[in-house]
């Protein structure tokens, strides 16, 4: 009987794997207990007992799944200013690397890497004022009971700010990356690409990364909204 109940709670939140592993364990300790210490001498009947006292699956399911999505999009809000941090220390080792090689533009391509250069200072900074306002907005409102749509409405908003905070880092990334290729081009080819190079691709990848995150939120919140309904 637990296990048809579990069954039930694990399949109300199927679009999450590790939340709906997590989730039955938890409450398959807490229905054994609950059947253990029941007085009843049938076994099944001290089953059902603690089925009942537990509650529906599926709005057991949508007490998880609410919490979970408060925790990812505060963890993501956490997560944006470490990525951007973690641009910035790349951006500045390959800086220091420049220094270090003494790897020097040429006067002809210095008016347009100080344009570039422009652009991802303004787009940089734009992407962490953003991300600090979307890290502080996440820790806003307290986790509700129940994914209602006001919520479904304030992560939205959310998620809109985490996106204005990856385009305007996307958009300083890719100055990197146009600062990058004007000194390469103008440089013979030489084992110091490598840094620069990895360190390009890193912030690229990270770029990516939140992308990545911000469209799993989407999906879980979808997901999570279509359980609510049903």
């Amino acid at each position: 009987m637990i296990a048809g109940y579990l069954d039930r709670l694990a399949g109300a939140l199927g679009f999450d794997r590790s939340l709906a592993r997590r989730v039955r364990e938890e409450i398959e300790d807490h229905l054994q207990e609950a059947a253990a210490a029941d007085p009843a001498a049938d076994r099944l009947e001290a089953e059902r007992r603690a089925i009942v006292r537990c509650g529906d699956p599926k709005a057991i399911a949508a007490e998880f799944a609410v919490i979970a999505l408060a925790r990812r999009s505060r963890r993501l809000g956490i997560g944006v200013l470490l990525v951007i941090a973690g641009v910035l220390v790349a951006m500045k080792a390959r800086l220091a690397w420049y220094g270090a090689v003494q790897w020097l533009l040429c006067d002809d391509v210095k008016p347009l890497a100080d344009v570039v250069g422009s652009i991802d200072a303004y787009a940089f900074l734009t992407s962490m004022i953003v991300a600090a306002v979307g890290s502080a907005y996440a820790r806003s409102r307290p986790i509700p009971s129940r994914l209602h749509p006001e919520y479904c409405r304030w992560l939205r908003r959310f998620r809109q700010i985490c996106a204005v905070a990856t385009g305007a880092l996307a958009l300083s990334v890719m100055s990197d990356a146009a600062l990058t290729t004007i000194r390469l081009l103008a440089t013979d080819p030489s084992s110091a690409f490598f840094v620069p190079i990895v360190t390009v691709v890193f912030e690229i990848a990270a770029a990516g990364l939140l992308v990545a995150l911000i469209r799993d939120l989407a999906r879980r919140t979808s997901s999570s909204a279509a359980m609510e309904k049903t």
